[in-house]
């Protein structure tokens, strides 16, 4: 599936087994004045070398002097450059982080990126039966593809008025329930009622190059899509 988010750049940290627990304030330093940057990290040591802390020991403290910043690599992010260097000991991605480049929607909260991608994985396992492979958009694979459920309403977001969109939405919506809204790259996420008083932006009159889909986040019941072509769809699944 066609996934928007920018790749993290890649950086290179290298440490001395013997010394890692001496220099570990410089290695901190080091990587946290490069994760906040959309950055992966390689932090790297010479395997030759048996005296003093093991990758296993490294790995633990890091992972327990960053938590909340920098957890191991999850593949779910890209790299500028995919070549892992020999040595490394753990690739570090960002944990809780808002990237600076990440849109803001008005009443719309950004949700971390490992957390987003989860609820989006949850959401095209009941929608879909998993992720589509190929160079697929999300929006592609709800408007064309075969969903377990069914159209609730479904036409041209240019000819779709927006009273009809909230009649269908207002029948199916939990005004105070969990919504995640995708826009191709990130997630965000508000209550149903937000997603009701937004509906000029769901049928893309301020225009949108990507798909945008939005879903109950609680029961994985309902959908709405809008792809980038102009269809939008809104799906109850079974």
């Amino acid at each position: 599936m066609k996934i928007l988010t920018p790749p993290l750049s890649v950086k290179s940290v290298s440490v001395v087994p013997m010394l890692f627990k001496a220099q570990l304030p410089d290695t901190l330093n080091a990587i946290r004045q490069a994760i906040p940057d959309w950055m992966a990290v390689h932090v790297t040591a010479d395997a030759t070398i048996k005296r003093g802390s093991t990758p296993d020991e490294i790995r633990k403290e890091l992972g327990t002097q960053l938590k909340g910043l920098a957890v191991p690599y999850d593949p779910i992010y890209t790299l500028t450059n995919p070549a892992v260097p020999v040595g490394t000991v753990v690739t570090l991605v960002p944990d809780r982080l808002r990237p600076k480049f990440a849109p803001e929607y008005d009443g719309w909260k950004f949700i971390y990126y490992q957390e987003s991608r989860t609820l989006l994985d949850q959401f095209l396992d009941r929608a879909l039966g998993g992720t589509p492979p190929g160079p697929v958009t999300v929006g592609e694979a709800l408007v064309k593809g075969k969903v377990n459920g069914q159209a609730a309403l479904e036409g041209w977001s240019g000819t779709l008025g927006v009273p009809s969109v909230k009649r269908t939405l207002e029948a199916i919506v939990d005004l105070k329930g969990p919504v995640v809204f995708w826009d191709g790259a990130f997630g965000y996420e508000a209550d149903g009622a937000k997603l009701l008083n937004s509906l000029d932006f769901v049928l893309g009159l301020f225009a949108s190059k990507g798909d945008r889909l939005y879903f109950d986040a609680q029961e994985y019941s309902w959908f709405v899509v809008c792809e980038a072509g102009g269809t939008l769809k809104i799906g109850l699944l079974a």
